[in-house]
């Protein structure tokens, strides 16, 4: 009897914290639950989250490292998050441009490792990679005393002929001027976000996933299974304590 009460007061003890770590993920569990089943009546895929937490658990968020540059005279070439855009448009992914060489009818953007042909109204025409170019990482884009756009390379320095098909190594002087960037509107900014997160995400998704835990990622998976376990560990548990205490006799000095 003297072992069986320690062991009866650790099981029970077991049982107590057990209850208490899962609580939270039972709650949560049961509250999305009821929220899921009830998607039409509440429309929850008609509503859009943009908060940036959320949009962060998506690689959505983006925002905090816009770079924007004047192309065209009045029009915009923005980055964000690896992503070209023009003016709210979304162009093709790549790095932050190290020159763009406006021209009729092709202007280009270079990038480290590619050449993005536009039209002059901002329309993509192509993407070129390194792969089909004569360097293979651009460090700068300069300017030749006659006008000459000057593409530089470790693999040396190129100039393009007028339809920047064919490139040829060139050793003239040069000047570099830095790309300028330029500051945006509020406005702007807005339209950018909202092309880069593509409205948001629904309510019925996040739920969906905070539901499943995969809102937070393997860790949030993890703890979903592993709250699992628990409640059926407290189930088992009790049930068996149930069980062993109905099956003794009735006896109050037990």
């Amino acid at each position: 009897m003297s072992l069986q009460l320690p062991r009866k007061r650790t099981i029970l003890a077991l049982h107590r914290w057990l209850g208490f770590a899962s609580a939270l993920f039972l709650l949560s569990l049961s509250i999305t639950g009821l929220a899921l089943n009830h998607t039409e009546f509440l429309k929850l895929d008609q509503v859009q989250i943009k908060s940036s937490f959320i949009l962060d658990r998506y690689g959505m968020a983006g925002g905090s490292e816009i770079e924007a540059y004047r192309i065209h005279q009045s029009d915009t070439l923005a980055h964000l998050d690896g992503q070209l855009f023009y003016n709210s448009t979304a162009l093709t992914a790549g790095n932050r441009p190290l020159g763009i060489i406006e021209g009729d009818p092709i202007s280009v953007i270079a990038t480290d490792t590619q050449l993005i042909y536009l039209t002059a109204t901002g329309e993509l025409i192509e993407t070129i990679d390194s792969s089909q170019l004569p360097y293979t990482t651009l460090n700068a884009v300069g300017t030749t005393p006659d006008g000459r756009p000057l593409l530089i390379s470790s693999d040396g320095n190129w100039t393009p002929d007028a339809d920047w098909i064919e490139f040829e190594l060139d050793q003239a002087a040069y000047v570099v001027a830095p790309l300028q960037t330029i500051a945006l509107s509020e406005a702007t900014t807005d339209a950018l976000l909202d092309a880069f997160q593509g409205g948001g995400v629904s309510l019925y998704r996040v739920l969906l996933d905070l539901h499943s835990g995969r809102l937070f990622g393997w860790g949030g998976r993890t703890a979903m299974d592993l709250s699992a376990v628990a409640i059926i560990l407290l189930i088992t548990s009790g049930i068996g304590g149930w069980l062993r205490k109905s099956r003794r006799p009735n006896n109050p000095n037990l």
